[in-house]
């Protein structure tokens, strides 16, 4: 099957599977997933492998598109308002998911180095699907709040765990014979170029974008500008060998916060973006290889029980301690179960840094990917539902929400 080809299936088989699942009240981003796990290598083989390497720029695009949304959630007057309780809610939730994992890893046997980076792997919460929920629901209140703040600070802080943890395995196994003091400088100099340089890459476009779009009214005009710069951001954090996620992070967030017309580019993008966000669910399930999860073995059981009690846990023991609302307090972890994109993407890091580790880390990790991605964004949905708070959102907040589709 071509390209093209491929490209229309994955919309009209999107379209059904989001109408059909309505009926069994699931998120629509879980039947997108369903039906690319269904058309994917694993199961039809309507997609093949090939097809999906071909269309990966499409889900990189997606993905810098969502991103551009998350970042606006860190609107300094919104930031100041929740940012404590948000940085709070996120370090417990992600250090007791971590601590269980790497615990329960060590028990069963693994070497230290293992047991560290999956613990360190098991703290990302996918922004994709629980924004698309999020969409999905309409939903406004505390726990939406909360929600999508720990989302956009979750990834930066499983980033620089990552950092810490590569950092501390070098430092002490060496690499092929280099010297503590050039091992310390590696790692020091990854972590920077990751965090530092695609922080400024994402800010440099975002100044572009926002003194280009005061010169622009015209809404085909908005979205060639928006399109372009996601895909110039994109496509140069790659060439340069920065994050994408922090790259996109950043654009939305230096966009939030200018004033003036640059606002529009949000209303743009939330009435042009579905296609491509169901395009990117679709794919990412056809990349979902389900014949892993029995492979899995004690290992991946542990894994998947120590993250999902971790961040119930955490939430928990994070608002209480805040005095949270009583929704916030027992339905946030119901919420943070949803795992993909960045636990995939730190788990090709670690086939590249660390090959003798990667055979268990890979099988362990992707498997829990295709149960979380597919059990999370029910959870989320059923969080948002039983706290109250779906149908209470107001459609026209394109700047923080992505828009229907997804």
């Amino acid at each position: 099957m071509n390209e093209l080809t491929s490209i229309g299936l994955i919309l009209l088989l999107a379209l059904l599977a989001g109408h059909l699942v309505k009926v069994l009240r699931i998120p629509e981003v879980t039947g997108y997933i369903l039906a690319g796990v269904a058309l994917g290598p694993s199961m039809l083989g309507w997609l093949s492998q090939e097809n999906l390497i071909a269309m990966g720029v499409l889900s990189e695009v997606a993905l810098g598109l969502i991103l551009f949304s998350v970042g606006s959630v860190f609107e300094f007057s919104r930031f100041r308002k929740f940012g404590r309780q948000v940085l709070l809610i996120t370090m417990v939730e992600s250090a007791m998911a971590a601590v269980a994992v790497t615990v329960g890893s060590l028990w069963l046997g693994q070497p230290w180095p293992v047991a560290l980076l999956l613990g360190v792997i098991a703290t990302a919460t996918a922004p994709a699907s629980t924004l698309m929920v999020i969409r999905e629901c309409d939903s406004a209140g505390p726990l939406t709040e909360n929600l999508l703040g720990i989302i956009a600070v979750n990834n930066l802080l499983c980033i620089t765990l990552y950092g810490l943890a590569a950092a501390s395995i070098d430092l002490t196994l060496g690499l092929e014979g280099i010297s503590t003091l050039e091992s310390l400088y590696r790692a020091i100099f990854w972590f920077a170029w990751q965090m530092i340089g695609s922080a400024a890459l994402g800010y440099l476009v975002g100044l572009m974008l926002a003194a280009w779009s005061s010169q622009v009214t015209e809404g085909g005009e908005m979205l060639i500008l928006l399109a372009g710069s996601i895909l110039l951001c994109v496509g140069a954090a790659r060439g340069l060998n920065l994050s994408p996620l922090v790259t996109s992070l950043a654009v939305g967030a230096t966009m939030v916060n200018l004033a003036g017309p640059s606002r529009q580019l949000f209303d743009t993008l939330s009435n042009t973006d579905p296609p491509f966000y169901a395009m990117f669910f679709v794919i990412a399930g056809a990349e979902l290889d389900v014949a892993r999860i029995p492979a899995m073995g004690a290992l991946g059981l542990v894994y998947i029980a120590g993250r999902a009690s971790g961040k119930f846990a955490g939430a928990a023991i994070a608002t209480r301690r805040l005095g949270l609302e009583a929704g916030v307090q027992k339905y946030l972890g119901f919420a943070l179960q949803a795992q993909a994109g960045l636990a995939i993407g730190l788990t090709l890091a670690v086939n590249g840094r660390y090959p003798q580790f990667a055979p268990v880390v890979t099988t362990v990790v992707l498997a829990s990917v295709a149960v979380f991605e597919v059990v999370g964004p029910t959870a989320t949905r059923f969080a948002l539902v039983q706290a109250g708070e779906a149908g209470l959102g107001k459609p026209a907040r394109a700047d923080v929400l992505p828009a229907e589709g997804l």
